[in-house]
C-alpha cells in the first residue's frame, strides 16, 4: 500500500516513510516527537501505550481501545470522526508543554507485562478456588 499512500502524501514536507524499523529506532521516533497520533479504532491499541510508555501524549480517535488507556487531557487528547477536519482541529489545538512525561509515563505502566502477569495469576487463582469449593 505504500505507493498509494505516497501519491496521497504527494509533496507534503511533513510527512516521511520510513518503512521497517527496528525497537531502538522506534523507541527513538516515539521518545522525539510531540505526540503520537492514532487515527484508527482498535481493539486495545499498543502503539499507544507504547508512545505513552516514552512519555509522549496521544492524539487519539476517541473509540476503541484508545478509550482505555488515554485520559483526555492528561495522557492526550481526542479526536471525534476520522476525518480531515476533525484531526487537523485536534492537531493544532493540541500542545505538548500541557503534558507531564514522568505523569504519562506512570499512567503507561499500569498497562505493563508485570501487572498483566499478576492480575492474570490473580485472576486464575481466585477460579480455582471457586470451582474447587
Amino acid at each position: 500500500d505504500l505507493n498509494r499512500l505516497k501519491k496521497i502524501a504527494g509533496d507534503s514536507q511533513n510527512i516521511e516513510f520510513l518503512g521497517r524499523v527496528d525497537d531502538e529506532a522506534m523507541a527513538l521516533l516515539y521518545r522525539k516527537c510531540q505526540a503520537f497520533i492514532n487515527p484508527q479504532e482498535e481493539d486495545f491499541g499498543i502503539t499507544v501505550v507504547e508512545a505513552m510508555a516514552s512519555g509522549r501524549p496521544v492524539i487519539a480517535f476517541r473509540k476503541g481501545g484508545a478509550m482505555e488507556t488515554v485520559i483526555e487531557g492528561e495522557t492526550g487528547i481526542f479526536f471525534d470522526k476520522q476525518d480531515a477536519e476533525s484531526l487537523s482541529k485536534a492537531i493544532l489545538s493540541f500542545d505538548s508543554a500541557k503534558f507531564n512525561p514522568q505523569k504519562i509515563r506512570v499512567h503507561a505502566e499500569k498497562f505493563g507485562v508485570e501487572r498483566f502477569k499478576n492480575e492474570i495469576k490473580k485472576f486464575i487463582e481466585e477460579e480455582y478456588r471457586k470451582f474447587k469449593m
